[in-house]
């Protein structure tokens, strides 16, 4: 490598799924608490100062899912990549080719909305990683919790730009299949919010072109149990572009309801209570709900695939034909307070009241008004003096 710069990678080592405690690579047994480590790993932060490939310099954890964990990366040039790497199971190969497959497939998009992937590869532990774009903006459930449910207008721009990816995506035969707010990104632009879609990880590849076709055994659940389509949640094999539809329903239902449709104590009663109950419409919680969106969702959520709209580019189209007005400058706020997103209105500001009127002067001027003076005075002298000559 360039300067003898030497690539800098953490030994695996094996976890303590008890206590957390870091093992020796050949320990079966946790010596602190005594329970078995059947789980390889290596801590989160294990890659923090390393450099890969001699161009990226690892600065910082960021995230970390079930899967991967995303480090802020800097190149030569001083400028900032996220860096996935793979989280601490080399031994399991079905996880080594879902890492895999992600790479591949989100490096295939090109959507504005996409998080666009650079460059992947292993690191000298055998642990694969890709590099991306470093997206500055806040997940769509912490915006939800901290701002309540979206404007009509904010909620149609986010799933305008949602539908841009899955269009792209469902064209190359890849279906998400996790799609939640958790991996919707929102960012603040100069013309109000937009997305930003994460995380592949779990994606089905329908075409053998772009690489293994994978990502469903029948029988075996893959997803988030709150966002699940039914038949994605019942482990059929036939899940396809239409379970992508459903979750992006239950996904603009939260957007202008801040809950979710079906209830449950666990995630996993609220998968089942979607197999045997038809979600509600978005008018039921919030009846300003212009009548065509309300519609659309309505038809999104629905039960059977089939009845679902047919594509993506069929939702795109009748969200863009539900749009209640062109977006104008002063609907280009990224956040709307709930009180004001409960109304989807802004109230028209009062007219200004006229200005306070000066009253008309009266008829006559000063000079008048002294000359009737005089003469009232000059009576009152000739008065007197006629009573002093009597």
């Amino acid at each position: 490598m360039a300067g003898g710069e030497r690539l800098a990678y953490h030994r695996r080592v094996r976890v303590c799924t008890r206590c957390h405690q870091n093992l020796d690579a050949r320990a079966e047994w946790c010596p602190d608490c005594g329970a078995e480590v059947p789980v390889r790993g290596w801590p989160d932060d294990a890659l923090v100062g390393a450099s890969v490939l001699g161009r990226f310099r690892i600065e910082r954890r960021i995230g970390a899912g079930g899967m991967g964990v995303v480090y802020r990366a800097v190149d030569r040039a001083g400028d900032a990549f996220a860096l996935k790497a793979l989280r601490g199971v080399a031994e399991d190969d079905e996880a080594m080719r879902r890492f895999r497959r992600e790479a591949r497939s989100a490096a295939l998009l090109r959507s504005p909305a996409a998080v666009r992937v650079f460059e992947s590869g292993a690191l000298e532990d055998g642990t694969p990683y890709f590099v991306m774009e470093l997206v500055d903006g806040r997940p769509l459930t912490a915006l939800l919790r901290d701002g309540g449910p979206l404007s009509v207008v904010d909620t149609l721009r986010l799933l305008d730009d949602l539908c841009d990816v899955l269009v792209e995506a469902h064209a190359l035969g890849l279906v998400h299949r996790d799609l939640k707010p958790d991996n919707l990104l929102v960012l603040s632009g100069p013309d109000g919010p937009r997305l930003k879609v994460l995380d592949f990880g779990i994606v089905k590849v329908l075409d053998p072109a772009i690489g293994t076709v994978g990502g469903t055994v029948t029988g075996k659940v893959f997803g988030t149990p709150e966002f699940m389509s039914p038949e994605q949640a019942r482990g059929l094999p036939e899940v396809d572009a239409r379970s992508d539809i459903f979750s992006a329903g239950l996904c603009a239902f939260v957007m202008l309801t801040g809950r979710l449709p079906f209830g449950g104590r666990t995630p996993q009663e609220v998968m089942l209570t979607r197999l045997h109950t038809r979600a509600p419409r978005v008018s039921s919680v919030r009846p300003t709900v212009p009548a065509a969106l309300d519609t659309l969702i309505d038809r999104m959520l629905e039960p059977a695939a089939a009845d679902r709209p047919a594509s993506m580019a069929e939702v795109r189209a009748a969200l863009r034909a539900a749009a209640p007005a062109p977006v104008s400058a002063s609907d280009t706020q990224p956040a709307v307070p709930p009180e004001v997103a409960a109304a989807d209105t802004v109230p028209a500001p009062a007219a200004p009241s006229a200005p306070p009127t000066t009253p008309a002067p009266r008829p006559g001027g000063p000079l008048p008004r002294l000359l009737s003076v005089g003469a009232a005075f000059l009576l009152v002298m000739v008065a007197l003096a006629w009573l002093f000559a009597r």
